[in-house]
């Protein structure tokens, strides 16, 4: 028989909760409205009677959400369509349901499925859903992943109903979208992007300059470009420069050296070229920089 996810437990009975959100819950910015576990056996009746209005769906008609949901399955598997196709759905696939989105899922028939789910509402949330972050597919989560830990930690929060339960809530839900983004990304990226990508930082971190760093590597510039901005959502240039500008930052602020000492030591032209740099980023010069050693 397949073993459930890390952490997730058949011994968990199949429920649901609803927490409006109040004053407190809105002054976070991020919330937990809803959280449930249900265990579809094989060939049962899906989807689950007695949800509230506007939670509840036919296969026939699908459903639309007013809030974001994040969905897992840590048994069996089954499928999940949205206007735009199909997907397959398996142990340990998580998907993302966003806020006025149609789609429709269940379980294959013959094995059923174990799935928890939780609804997530606020303004963090939407800046986030705004910013095109959460706009992945179905990802898979690995058997040992703290994703399910978490998940298990907060059906265990959610039933004892301690004080002040939302807030630890949230935090967990935080941490398991952030796991869920990081996944996606992984397995978005080819092995030998993400390779190209770390050397490529690696390098840039011991100094070297762009150029030595795609003539090392074996790539054009425009080829390294295209990597890097890929991983790690800045040019190799623009990565450089921010690395250059922090330790100058942590140079100015720790030690004595003259502003001339620390442009050399960081392979900026001259002292004026490390102050302009510097005032163009921070907003003000080195020499006044607070916190500069005397």
């Amino acid at each position: 028989m397949q073993q459930p996810f890390r952490g997730i437990h058949k011994s968990i009975r199949n429920y649901f909760e609803y927490f409006p959100a109040g004053p407190r819950e809105w002054a976070w910015t991020f919330c937990v409205s809803s959280v449930g576990h249900a265990h579809i056996p094989p060939r049962h009746s899906y989807p689950l009677s007695r949800h509230p209005e506007g939670h509840s769906f036919t296969w026939e008609h699908g459903r639309t959400l007013s809030a974001f949901q994040l969905v897992a399955i840590s048994q069996g598997c089954g499928s999940l369509e949205f206007r735009s196709g199909k997907r397959k759905l398996e142990a340990g696939s998580v998907f993302l349901l966003p806020p006025g989105c149609w789609h429709r899922y269940r379980p294959d028939p013959d094995t059923g499925w174990t799935e928890d789910w939780i609804e997530l509402r606020g303004p963090t949330l939407e800046a986030w859903l705004k910013s095109g972050i959460l706009d992945v597919g179905p990802v898979k989560m690995g058997r040992e992943s703290e994703f399910w830990r978490w998940f298990a930690d907060i059906h265990a929060v959610c039933l004892a109903h301690r004080q002040g339960f939302r807030a630890t809530v949230a935090g967990l839900a935080m941490a398991m979208l952030a796991n869920v983004i990081a996944e996606s990304e992984a397995t978005a990226e080819a092995p030998d992007l993400t390779d190209t990508a770390r050397q490529a930082r690696e390098l840039l971190l011991a100094g070297h300059d762009v150029n030595s760093v795609a003539r090392k590597l074996g790539v054009s510039y425009p080829t390294l470009y295209r990597h890097f901005k890929k991983a790690t959502g800045l040019g190799p240039k623009e990565y450089a420069r921010e690395i250059r500008l922090a330790r100058a930052e942590d140079l100015i602020s720790g030690t004595v050296l003259s502003i001339k000492e620390i442009a050399g030591l960081l392979g900026f032209y001259s002292a004026s070229h490390l102050s302009l740099e510097f005032k163009k980023a921070k907003g003000v010069a080195p020499a006044h920089w607070p916190g500069r050693a005397r």
